[in-house]
C-alpha cells in the first residue's frame, strides 16, 4: 500500500441559505495516496468542487477532520493555510486563471515568488516547465496571444513548477475541444506520474475518468462508491 497523503474523516459542509441549510457534503471519509490519480466524478451540484476546496484548505468544514501528511489542516490559521498551499498544492482551473498582463513565462513563475529564490532561478525553472508542456517558443506571449489549449498549458506549467505534492484539476478541459482535451489529460497525468505526485481531478465527464487510477462517485454530497480502475478500465 502506498503512503497516505490526504485523509478526510467524517467531513460535513453546510451552507446557510436564508432560513434553509444546504448540505454540500455529508459525512465524507476518504484517503488519497501519494502518486495516484483520482477522479471526483459527479454532476453539477453534487459537492465535488466543495470537496476539492475543503481538501485544498480553501474552505473549512462545518464538521470533521482533514489531514495532510498527518497535519490537521482543519485546525490551521488562514496564514498557515496560505503557506501550506504555496508549499504543497498546485491548481489547474477550467478558466485558466492567468494574469492577462503577464507573459507565459511570468505567469508560470508566480508560485515561485514566495520561495525566496532569485528571479534568474525562477525563470529557469519556469522555462523548463514551459518547454515540458510544449511552449518553449511561446514564453514571451501573453494570454491574449495564445489559444485556449496553449493557455491551459501555461496553467499546467504554473501548477507543476513548484513541484507540489498534490495537484488539483477542476474541470481542466471544460473549455477545450476533444483533441485538445486528450492532449491536456495526457500531459497532466503524465507529469503527475513522472514526479510521483498525487493528482485529484474534478469533473462531470465520465470519459475523463479513464485517465485515473481511482474514481470516486459523488452524489448529493455523499460518496456513492469508489472504483479502482488502475488495472481495469471503466466500460464507456
Amino acid at each position: 500500500m502506498r503512503e497516505a497523503i490526504v485523509e478526510l474523516k467524517g467531513v460535513r459542509k453546510v451552507y446557510p441559505m436564508g432560513d434553509e441549510r444546504i448540505v454540500a457534503l455529508d459525512d465524507v471519509s476518504l484517503t488519497f495516496e501519494k502518486g495516484k490519480v483520482y477522479c471526483l466524478l459527479g454532476v453539477s451540484g453534487s459537492g465535488k468542487s466543495t470537496l476539492l476546496n475543503i481538501i485544498a484548505g480553501l474552505e473549512r468544514p462545518t464538521r470533521g477532520e482533514i489531514f495532510f501528511k498527518n497535519h490537521p489542516i482543519h485546525k490551521m490559521s488562514e496564514k498557515k493555510l496560505a503557506i501550506f498551499r504555496q508549499k504543497y498544492i498546485g491548481f489547474v482551473f477550467q478558466s485558466y486563471n492567468l494574469m492577462p498582463t503577464l507573459t507565459a513565462l511570468e505567469n508560470a513563475t508566480l508560485p515561485l515568488i514566495f520561495r525566496r529564490i532569485t528571479k534568474r532561478a525562477r525563470n529557469k525553472k519556469a522555462m523548463n516547465m514551459l518547454k515540458a508542456v510544449g511552449l518553449g517558443k511561446r514564453f514571451k506571449h501573453k494570454p491574449s496571444q495564445l489559444s485556449g489549449g496553449q493557455q491551459q498549458r501555461v496553467s499546467i506549467a504554473r501548477a507543476f513548477v513548484n513541484e507540489p505534492e498534490v495537484v488539483f484539476a477542476d474541470e481542466p478541459t471544460g473549455n477545450l475541444d476533444t483533441k485538445t482535451t486528450k492532449e491536456m489529460m495526457d500531459l497532466i497525468c503524465g507529469l503527475a506520474k513522472k514526479h510521483n505526485q498525487t493528482l485529484i481531478l474534478v469533473t462531470h465527464n465520465l470519459e475523463l475518468s479513464k485517465y485515473c487510477d481511482e474514481v470516486i462517485y459523488i452524489s448529493d454530497g455523499k460518496i456513492e462508491k469508489t472504483e479502482d480502475v488502475s488495472t481495469s478500465k471503466i466500460q464507456l
